[in-house]
């Protein structure tokens, strides 16, 4: 699913994969759960479990016009969506999985929320690749074909977006694109000359305004810009429902937020955000009174943050 685009289409599924997503469904995400999380220090989210997870070697390469997935492919993602319905099910349940030809080592999921008349994707990708220093291989790749692999790290993003629209069968959704491009320019002289966007100081300003006041957060930001959309980190929330309250308040101020951010990095002691943070009820917070991040070193002394609210 390309970064930029508005459509995601998802006409191409498994109803074998969707029957083991739907298991049990009901009984999953109480909402009293004290939810667990890591990043690593390359901020990428996962989570670390007792039982490790047999990765199948997948292809290494698929003609992105091809909408139709590798021959075996789908049973592969099954015996991933066993794993994940059984070991952290609060992830994928109730989501259908659907083919992305352009990252087909990240099988995504999917499910369509309503609140107040208005549509939430929830929006699950797992990422498969081999990390090697973190896992043990099984069977050695090829040209062809990825490492199988075997971890107790599950790498995922899982955000709500609010959506444009759906079609008549939601075989296909539209975001909602309120945050306009968000590039700021380029640094550097020559071969070392790197783009400069204000998608993290985004982020900060979006959950600044909603933590707890003086609440250390980092890596994890609740409240985000991904793909021009105001969207939300969706673990340990079982509906997007703080995410429509929250819009309300961010979404009028876009544009004075990101003429103060193009001129400045993100500081709270910016007067707009002063102000904006005035206005916030405190009671949109109160998901994360209890958030506490700790770092620590991982045994290859790599600093890594657990994250628990």
């Amino acid at each position: 699913m390309s970064r930029n685009t508005s459509r995601i289409d998802f006409s191409c599924s498994g109803e074998t994969i969707n029957r083991i997503l739907q298991r049990n469904a009901k009984n999953i995400c109480p909402t009293d759960t004290r939810y667990s999380c890591r990043f690593n220090q390359n901020e990428d989210q996962f989570l670390l479990l007792d039982t490790p997870i047999d990765v199948p070697a997948l292809p290494v390469h698929h003609n992105i016009d091809d909408p139709n997935p590798p021959e075996g492919y789908i049973e592969k993602i099954a015996a991933v969506c066993e794993y994940l319905m059984k070991n952290c099910p609060s992830l994928a349940a109730d989501t259908r999985w659907f083919f992305d030809a352009a990252a087909i080592h990240t099988p995504s999921f999917y499910r369509i929320v309503n609140i107040d008349n208005h549509s939430y994707l929830y929006l699950l990708m797992v990422d498969l690749t081999c990390r090697p220093l973190e896992c043990t291989i099984t069977t050695e790749g090829t040209n062809n074909r990825t490492h199988a692999y075997q971890t107790n790290r599950v790498y995922f993003e899982c955000d709500y977006f609010p959506l444009l629209s759906t079609d008549d069968n939601q075989q296909s959704v539209s975001l909602l694109q309120t945050i306009p491009a968000t590039w700021k320019g380029e640094a550097g002289q020559g071969y070392m000359i790197h783009g400069i966007w204000m998608d993290s100081d985004i982020n900060k300003f979006f959950s600044k305004l909603i933590l707890p006041t003086g609440k250390r957060n980092h890596p994890y930001y609740p409240i985000t810009c991904k793909q021009h959309c105001v969207t939300m980190n969706a673990f340990g929330q079982s509906d997007p429902e703080l995410l429509h309250r929250i819009r309300k308040y961010i979404e009028p101020a876009l544009n004075p937020i990101l003429q103060d951010l193009q001129t400045a990095p993100f500081s709270e002691r910016l007067p707009l955000f002063a102000e904006l943070k005035s206005t916030i009820p405190d009671e949109l917070g109160s998901r994360w009174e209890n958030l506490v991040v700790t770092s620590y070193l991982n045994e290859r002394e790599q600093k890594e943050y657990t994250v628990v609210f």
